[in-house]
């Protein structure tokens, strides 16, 4: 081990540790000066809460906010394979591949594979 190298890497460690200290020690400030700057905002609106003020803001410029939990793909719910819904996805089988009825249909991969594969044939 370098002593002279090792001491001349530290001291760049620290140039860019200073440098990043710099950085968020700006982005802090700026952070800072944002709220202060939307707290003013808020008590000079005249709505009694933020709340109202951006329920305001949204009806009066149609600003559209999507749900988190709208964004998350909604669950399958069980399948019930009967003789009608079996003829149906074997019938669409022969037009389309397994994978875009499963999607179309909103019913598991596997049930279909099932269905092609002969698995609810004894069904009457």
């Amino acid at each position: 081990m370098n002593i002279d190298n090792e001491l001349k890497r530290l001291e760049e460690e620290k140039k860019k540790l200073q440098k990043q200290k710099q950085q968020l020690l700006e982005q802090k400030r700026k952070r800072k000066a944002a709220q202060a700057k939307l707290a003013t905002l808020v008590k000079q609106s005249g709505f009694d809460t933020p709340k109202a003020l951006v329920e305001a803001l949204i009806e009066k410029y149609g600003v559209r906010l999507q749900r988190e939990t709208a964004a998350l793909p909604q669950r399958r719910k069980h399948t019930k394979v009967t003789p009608e819904l079996r003829d149906h996805i074997k019938g669409l089988l022969h037009e389309k591949s397994m994978n875009r009825v499963s999607k179309e249909q909103r019913i598991s991969y596997a049930v279909i594979a099932k269905v092609a594969n002969g698995a609810y044939d004894k069904l009457k």
